[in-house]
């Protein structure tokens, strides 16, 4: 019962992760955030053998058929969807059917997952290299290098700079790290496994 458990719970926070991901790849890409989702699960709800046509999401939905094309061309750039070429029902003429390949959504999820892993790595490298100054004013925060050029004075205010300690931001990008290397080591035996 408890690995039943554990097992729906793995797959509401992987769902969960991927619509954070769906969500943040739509607003980076300038899409609308909410159809992009709303289109991803309809995607993810069918099947490869059937699939959705750009036409019948927007007929389905009520979006514009160039925003559903925009949204899909994303998708498929990130290899978050993949589509087969089939013909209209009554007019002959192709249409793509795109779907969710789920093994592939794994991998791009991993994926995803390294590169943050190693923007993490970089951050934590960046703050244990350097000693960092901060206006008790506005909260900016300079580099030793910065506060030493402008003589420990704020360049915008005037107020005189004051050390800051970075132990904690350096012991959470830590734990990041270190969490997100056990789910890849994770993911990548499940991928393996599959």
């Amino acid at each position: 019962m408890k690995n039943a458990e554990n097992g729906d719970q793995n797959s509401e926070n992987r769902l969960r992760s991927l619509l954070l991901f769906v969500d943040l790849l739509a607003r980076k890409n300038r899409l609308d955030p909410e159809k992009a989702l709303t289109i991803f699960k309809a995607l993810l709800a069918s099947s490869e053998d059937s699939g959705l046509s750009d036409e019948d999401i927007s007929l389905k939905m009520g979006y514009k058929q160039s925003d559903v094309r925009r949204i899909l061309r994303t998708f498929y750039m990130y290899k978050l969807a993949r589509y087969r070429r089939g013909k209209h029902p009554e007019t002959g003429a192709t249409r793509f059917y795109w779907y969710i390949d789920v093994n592939l959504l794994n991998s791009v999820l991993l994926w995803r997952k390294k590169a943050v892993l190693e923007k993490l790595k970089y951050r934590l490298q960046y703050e244990e290299e350097n000693y960092f100054y901060r206006c008790p004013r506005d909260k900016t925060r300079y580099t030793f290098e910065e506060a030493y050029s402008y003589e420990f004075i704020c360049p915008k205010c005037g107020s005189v700079l004051e050390e800051e300690d970075n132990t904690e931001i350096k012991k959470i990008l830590s734990e990041y790290i270190k969490r997100l290397e056990e789910e890849i080591i994770e993911d990548e035996r499940k991928i393996q496994s599959s």
